[in-house]
């Protein structure tokens, strides 16, 4: 596999904008490339707003059990431009690392994908292979999928026949293990939590000038109002994902500490465990329903005009098993203010945890065999991806990025200077070759087999 050309590939796919809404350069660009290969090549749709291709093994209407490994063609707008070393299109390599909007979320995954669907194919003799292997992109991950891979799902899924699903997700870490610093500790995702995204909207009659604000103008009950909410006491959500993934992580560990995150939903260690959660911001949003206000804002006008409005937008995370009814019924009352309206912008489909099953145990052999010394623990991820789409549909779903990431690389994901090393996009392309490899070695282990193996339960 020819070393600048990968880099050349993700450079150009960079460089082609393709914030949600418009995807259609970007996805001619790949389209392009996948004619110049001995792939097949599928356009679902190809508006400006839904562009969806597969580039496979076989043509899809073989019907063959699908392996699918799925990207998104979107990216978020970049902002602070002045903050960028270099452009966030500009797909600039300076010899390490390859920078711009999408090197990590999700055209460097998708590229490593479709480099190891194609060396896949020249290594082996996929004559008549019994599953095909197929590279998804997708359009609007970013704003929810209704273009993508929900669209993708209600229109094809007979045609794409998918038995399993690859995706973004967690990735390799260090100094995760206190114990072991040094260890890289990959999180596979087996399950999400559940996007909803709200607003709330308080109108109330005494505008007027800021000289002279009536005692309850609407900013400031949207203000008090919010406060309720960020100072609510957080309930501590105990899920199967989460069990299993502490239960690894502790024994991953060791030791005392290990024992205690082993044990972590225990009721006698609670008073331990609440203090460590909340020292840790990314472990409470594991176990806990967040609410996050992510906008607040009212019509244009001077400084000193007082609104007789106020919107703020909440984005809300909630844990598999959280009803949303319910949860908005909370909101609610924690508002304590029934001025405020609330509605619903959006909310991702609720979906049951992927098993550990065969599937799930090639991938962390495929990661030993590229990283020997790492451990894989399997996670629930506090985003949303298309990843939950697909487990909607009862389709075993895996979310990681297969290389180490620093943290200042996770960091640049939706902020300035996104960017990928070089030694990270080969390492991920050799991660999906072995996956890839593993399953075409066990074959017929897990094509006829998925929806009947054992979950490991610890």
């Amino acid at each position: 596999m020819a070393y600048y050309e990968t880099i050349s590939l993700l450079s150009e796919y960079i460089q082609r904008e393709s914030v949600t809404g418009n995807e259609k350069e970007a996805g001619l660009f790949l389209e392009e490339y996948i004619k110049s290969t001995d792939l097949n090549l599928r356009v679902f749709s190809d508006q400006a707003n839904k562009y969806n291709i597969a580039a496979s093994l076989y043509p899809l209407d073989s019907n063959k059990p699908n392996i699918i490994l799925q990207s998104h063609i979107d990216v978020v707008p970049a902002e602070a431009l002045e903050s960028w070393d270099y452009g966030p299109y500009s797909g600039h390599f300076d010899g390490k690392y390859i920078y711009g909007r999408g090197a990590l979320d999700c055209k460097g995954v998708g590229i490593m994908q479709l480099k190891a669907l194609m060396a896949f194919k020249s290594d082996y003799d996929t004559a008549d292979l019994p599953f095909n292997i197929t590279a998804l992109f997708l359009s609007g991950e970013e704003t929810g999928g209704n273009f993508g891979a929900a669209y993708i799902l209600s229109q094809f899924k007979e045609e794409l026949n998918p038995v399993v699903v690859l995706g973004e997700g967690g990735a390799g870490y260090k100094n995760v293990l206190k114990n072991n610093p040094e260890k890289t500790v990959f999180g596979v995702s087996i399950a999400e939590k559940q996007s909803l995204w709200v607003k709330l909207k308080v109108v109330n009659e005494d505008g007027g000038h800021g000289a002279a604000p009536s005692a309850n103008y609407a900013n400031l009950q949207l203000i008090k109002s919010l406060n309720n909410l960020n100072t609510r006491k957080v309930n501590l959500l105990f899920h199967r994902s989460t069990r299993q993934m502490f239960r690894r992580l502790g024994k991953a560990e060791g030791g005392i500490r290990g024992f205690f995150i082993r044990n972590i939903n225990w009721s006698i260690l609670a008073p331990f465990v609440r203090k460590q959660i909340e020292n840790d911001p990314f472990f409470s949003s594991l176990i806990t329903n967040t609410i996050t206000v992510s906008n607040i804002f009212n019509p244009p006008g001077p400084p000193n005009q007082i609104s007789n409005y106020a919107v703020a937008v909440l984005d809300c995370r909630l844990v598999p098993g959280t009803s949303t009814k319910n949860f908005l019924n909370y909101i609610k009352r924690k508002l304590d203010n029934d001025n405020i309206e609330i509605s619903v912008i959006s909310q991702s489909p609720e979906a049951k945890p992927s098993k550990l099953n065969n599937y799930y145990k090639a991938i962390e052999r495929a990661i030993a065999e590229t990283y020997p010394q790492s451990e894989t623990i399997p996670f629930l991820f506090p985003a949303t991806s298309d990843n939950s789409t697909f487990r909607s549909y009862d389709i075993p779903s895996y979310g990681f990025i297969p290389a180490v990431i620093s943290e200042r690389d996770i960091n640049s994901i939706h902020s300035h200077n996104e960017r990928i090393s070089v030694e990270d996009l080969g390492s991920g392309i050799k991660v999906y070759y072995n996956f890839l490899k593993q399953v075409q070695l066990k074959e017929p282990f897990s094509i006829f087999n998925i929806f009947n193996d054992a979950d490991e339960e610890e």
